[in-house]
């Protein structure tokens, strides 16, 4: 004979499906004790930073009564110290530094408006220039110009040249020597016999 499947109260095979160690919450999070929590937590929060707020107080006033004594010469606190102080910004000065150059190099102004000393851009300066030319010195030639002035000390060559003299070095500014004699002397014109292997003649 076949058995009997198993069923429970209800008719239900395979018995109760009810788990007697699990069960659900009858109630909702209580949400007067997340109140309560969070202003605990605020409460704390405020206590703590009062004194923290009185505690650094109470540091500052220490650190002002122990400050070593400042001499009278020194700048009084919050005031710049003289020009010229220290570059925060190097970048941003260079760049308003040339760019008052190239405003100075390509406008007119005054460099001393009483003696009448004005500067021009600079292509009008050398337009000026190439129409005028360049200022030369009027009369001769300064006579210590140049290489007229004798040299003094010991040239690359090696020639002492006594200071306050001239250069005597040269072949317009050679002294003159005696002409060699045409007439030859007794001495060169008989040639001396040739010796012997011993030494005679």
């Amino acid at each position: 004979m076949g058995s009997t499947p198993r069923t429970d109260a209800h008719g239900r095979p395979h018995g109760s499906l009810d788990n007697v160690d699990v069960a659900h919450e009858h109630s909702d999070v209580s949400v007067r004790g997340v109140l309560l929590f969070a202003a605990m937590l605020a409460g704390v929060c405020i206590v703590i930073a009062t004194a923290m707020r009185f505690l650094f107080v109470a540091f500052n006033g220490m650190e002002t009564r122990n400050e070593p004594f400042v001499t009278p010469l020194a700048a009084p606190a919050g005031q710049l110290p003289p020009e010229p102080r220290l570059q925060t910004t190097p970048w941003a000065d260079l760049e308003q530094f040339r760019a008052g150059e190239v405003a100075h190099l390509h406008s007119y102004g005054w460099v001393n408006q009483s003696a009448g000393i004005a500067h021009v851009p600079i292509q009008r300066a050398k337009e000026m220039l190439l129409k005028k030319g360049l200022p030369v010195r009027a009369g001769e030639n300064d006579p210590f110009e140049g290489t007229h002035v004798a040299a003094e000390g010991e040239s690359s060559g090696g020639r002492i040249i006594p200071a306050g003299q001239p250069d005597q070095s040269s072949g317009a500014a050679a002294p003159q020597t005696a002409a060699p004699s045409s007439t030859p002397s007794p001495a060169q014109a008989t040639p001396a016999p040739p010796k012997g292997p011993g030494g005679g003649t």
